[in-house]
């Protein structure tokens, strides 16, 4: 997907890497910092949040796939603590590719 993609692009990918293998999801944060870097970083909180929503909203309880839900509201509140972070640290947090800054200090999306 090219730079710039739009919100429902963003959904559309994150669905996509929650639902994949169970061990998949941990570095779909770090994948979508580097597709889009230039985008604003609340754009991909936003994204997981919209997609946990979505597998919530098109599997049923009880539904393995409800677990990508549960990854995605994982990740969503994980890079939202890391912007907090970064703005107590006086980083800069505008651009998704900010998170790189951070994340030479708290290394959790970084390493595998």
């Amino acid at each position: 997907m090219p730079v710039g993609a739009s919100a429902l692009d963003k959904v559309h990918y994150a669905i996509e890497h929650l639902l994949d293998a169970p061990d998949g999801w941990r570095p779909l944060v770090r994948n979508m910092v580097a597709r889009w870097p230039d985008d604003p970083a609340l754009e991909l909180i936003f994204a997981l949040s919209t997609a946990a929503n979505e597998i919530e909203r098109m599997f049923a309880a009880g539904s393995p796939a409800r677990e990508g839900a549960q990854r995605g509201w994982k990740l969503a509140a994980l890079l939202g603590l890391d912007l907090y972070a970064m703005e107590l640290l006086g980083l800069p947090r505008a651009r998704a590719g900010d998170f790189n800054g951070y994340w030479a200090i708290d290394p959790f999306f970084r390493e595998l």
